[in-house]
């Protein structure tokens, strides 16, 4: 069963130019969630609310759903950093002053459930809330469970989402990422009369791990059979477009990647279109992969997309326009690679 994305969002802050000073307001919460209710809550809270209001396309003051519409929307969140601060903040505050340094309001932000349940709770989703926390890969893996949920009938739509913020120090295990943001897309199947509007369908996903040789290297083994399930979500395409979104320590990793994954479309009679072109620096962490996801879909055309950490994760989504032809895999085998 192929899944539709009916609805978008994203607020994302804008890279820098070389030497200029990083804009601390590029974020307005009010513009995006009035001027009360969010003031103690996590910037990446409020960064994941403005995301899912843009996505499920409602007002901030809009009452969270009730009922059977209730019942059968979930949510999922995938992110890396978003209590990073918190948690230093919380450590620093602990060793210097001791628990009484500690506000009452700022305790909800210790855990990494946070920003997603207060986004269910906001919105009124009580089918599931769910948060994934793999390094990068964590908001496209939001997606891929979302279309998980959404084939095995535990929610009719799922806000598949992903927030973060630039690490404090040297950002490991993102590259160096500096950006905050957050990204959402609004999942559903289709409805058999034709009433859903979509912006695009996507056809496949998958996610896998990829573990290092005894050298250090990636397993040439593991590499191509990650390479022929990626390549197997696009039936054969011609011509297809591939995204590989990954920080910049994972550069070496997304090339070996996509050049497993062309070898296998070529052994299966398809193609690439610019191969040199599909890498895509990861910058904004775990969301990145959700912003990817975004602007292919807005493409309205097939690709692949696949986000890579350099830990060795990595997860591939297939993807087409609402009504373009396109690769069509109804069914998804789980390998071991």
């Amino acid at each position: 069963m192929n899944i539709l994305i009916t609805g978008t969002g994203a607020v994302a802050q804008e890279p820098r130019a070389a030497g200029k000073p990083g804009d601390a307001a590029w974020f307005d919460p009010a513009a995006h969630l009035g001027r009360r209710g969010w003031k103690y809550h996590s910037p990446a809270t409020r960064y994941l609310l403005a995301a899912g209001h843009l996505a499920l396309g409602r007002r901030h003051d809009d009452p969270p759903l009730t009922g059977g519409p209730s019942s059968r929307l979930g949510v999922v969140t995938g992110t890396q950093y978003a209590i990073d601060r918190a948690h230093r903040r919380m450590d620093d505050v602990l060793r210097t002053e001791g628990v009484r340094g500690i506000s009452p309001a700022e305790v909800p932000a210790f855990s990494m459930s946070t920003p997603g349940s207060q986004l269910a709770i906001t919105v009124g989703a009580r089918a599931f809330s769910v948060t994934l926390t793999n390094p990068v890969t964590a908001g496209l893996e939001a997606v891929h469970f979302a279309m998980t949920a959404l084939r095995t009938g535990r929610a009719d739509r799922v806000v598949a989402a992903a927030t973060d913020r630039a690490p404090d120090g040297d950002g490991a295990g993102c590259g160096g990422g500096q950006y905050d943001g957050a990204a959402a897309v609004v999942l559903s199947a289709p409805d058999p009369a034709g009433r859903t509007g979509a912006l695009a369908t996507l056809t496949g996903g998958l996610s896998r791990f990829v573990a290092p040789g005894a050298d250090g290297a990636r397993d040439p083994a593991a590499l191509a059979a990650a390479g022929r399930r990626i390549a197997a979500l696009a039936d054969g395409a011609n011509g297809l477009r591939l995204v590989v979104s990954g920080p910049a320590g994972a550069a070496p990793f997304g090339r070996a990647v996509r050049d497993a994954v062309a070898a296998a479309l070529g052994a299966g009679g398809g193609s690439l279109r610019d191969p040199a072109e599909a890498m895509a620096e990861a910058r904004h962490c775990a969301v990145s992969g959700l912003l990817e996801l975004i602007a292919l879909a807005r493409a309205a055309e097939p690709a692949l997309l696949v986000s890579v950490s350099e830990s060795g994760h990595l997860t591939a989504i297939a993807l087409t326009g609402p009504a373009r032809p396109g690769f069509h895999r109804t069914t998804e085998k789980r390998i071991s690679i």
